[in-house]
């Protein structure tokens, strides 16, 4: 049995209503949300492609290893200091995570989509429809460099791994 799972009271449940009710940014449609949001990433994938163009040894060939290579880059220039970066570590750690969802669509494993909020009607985010039916606005990156379940920085690699089927493993390396 599960002893460290209860049941939420009344108020413990509506805190946590009222706080998911804050994730994404509010418009008038669906169609708007799209508008903005798929804009935003279109412009992420060209800093991405004029990051890829500055740092050549990226090889961002939207494959599984590229995320290795990607990660790496970010410990060394928010971590570990041997890079000289112009843009911030928040920046950045959006820029993975825009590339991950990337190659999740590149791979044809998953679809770019807006997910109304499921608790305030009118507030959207960007996120992945997969293949299976299943949506996420997770953003992989976010304080990448806090995860203590990352020791061997492949945090990203390891999470889009855990998604590919086993017959699969080869052809996104």
């Amino acid at each position: 049995m599960l002893n460290f799972l209860r049941k939420l009271s009344k108020k413990e449940s509506r805190e946590l209503e009222n706080g998911l009710a804050q994730n994404g940014l509010e418009f008038d449609s669906q169609e708007a949300a799209e508008a903005f949001f798929f804009a935003q990433r279109d412009k992420d994938l060209e800093d991405i492609k004029a990051l890829q163009e500055r740092f050549p040894e990226l090889a961002l060939d939207l494959k599984a290893r590229s995320l290795q290579r990607m990660e790496q880059f970010y410990f060394s220039s928010f971590v570990d200091g041997t890079n000289a970066m112009d843009i911030s570590k928040e920046r950045m750690e959006e820029l993975l995570t825009q590339y991950m969802r990337q190659i999740f669509v590149a791979q044809e494993m998953a679809e770019w989509a807006v997910f109304e909020n499921d608790f305030a009607a009118g507030r959207y985010e960007l996120g992945l429809m997969y293949g299976y039916g299943s949506g996420t606005t997770e953003h992989y990156a976010r304080n990448l460099d806090k995860n203590e379940g990352n020791k061997n920085k492949t945090y990203l690699f390891d999470k889009f791994m855990a998604y590919v089927p086993k017959e699969r493993e080869a052809e996104v390396m």
